[in-house]
């Protein structure tokens, strides 16, 4: 406190030098304290501890391994990526626990593992989990896979987001199902080895129409047939949601000419 000279009286003023050395001494403690989090964060990031957040598969469970000279096998049988997505999203249908597990090789690039676990969420997967990392790799396979999928489209498990359910969002577009293979069926004549995936995505309304719908992925080298499955989109029906509630849903097609 302090008396302010001129005045009719001794005003208070506060003295602000304690609070600012506080200030200060927060500021360089906290700056003393920086470089040491950041040396602690580093020290966890080296593969020992990248293996030791990995578990063990539970029996009866989907794996794909990943071998180091980049083949595939499903389950302990080699597939091709196409017979992959297809098995994989035709036994996730039935299951409750839609779990994949990713078991790949320590030569393995990390970007292959990503494509894996890629590939097993389009396919619906609802969680995908890692391997632990073993010196030997996967397993070896047991057995092959036929070569291709089935020909024509296949629906992938529906990915809901929002106030929809899978079932409802899968239940939806079957009845497209007859269409989408009349558009693949007309770009196998113009290509009979036309294959891939295809991902179309749909913004649902409270009541039950469509505020969006496009394209959302794809490696299908033929914009003809894309643009024909998403000319389909308009079509769909849903039932209403609930006031104020909107869904967005993806479905992953596979093509593939058999």
């Amino acid at each position: 406190m302090g008396a302010k000279l001129g005045g009719k009286g001794a005003l208070s003023e506060i003295n602000l030098t304690p609070l600012i050395d506080i200030i200060l001494v927060v500021l360089i403690i906290m700056m003393v304290n920086v470089p040491i989090q950041i040396e602690e964060m580093g020290v966890k990031l080296p593969g020992a501890e990248i293996k030791t957040s990995r578990f063990d598969i539970p029996p009866e469970q989907l794996v794909i391994a990943v071998y180091a000279d980049g083949t595939l096998a499903l389950n302990r049988r080699l597939v091709t990526e196409e017979v992959l997505f297809y098995e994989v999203t035709r036994r996730l249908r039935p299951m409750i626990k839609k779990n994949v597990f990713i078991d790949g090789h320590g030569d393995v690039s990390y970007g292959q593992i990503v494509d894996m676990m890629d590939l097993a969420r389009e396919a619906g997967a609802s969680k995908v989990g890692l391997a632990r990392m073993k010196e030997e790799g996967p397993k070896p396979p047991t057995s092959v896979a036929p070569g291709s999928a089935p020909r024509g489209v296949t629906l992938g498990n529906p990915h809901p987001v929002g106030w929809m359910t899978g079932k409802k969002a899968d239940r939806a577009f079957q009845p497209l199902m007859p269409s989408a293979n009349q558009c693949y069926t007309a770009a196998l004549a113009r290509n009979p080895t036309l294959s891939g995936r295809v991902t179309l995505m749909v913004d649902v309304a409270p009541d039950g129409s469509l505020m969006d719908h496009k394209l959302s992925s794809t490696n299908v080298e033929d914009e003809e047939l894309v643009q024909c499955l998403v000319d389909l989109l308009p079509t769909l029906r849903y039932d209403p949601l609930a006031p104020d509630k909107t869904a967005r849903v993806l479905y992953p097609l596979l093509l593939s000419p058999g």
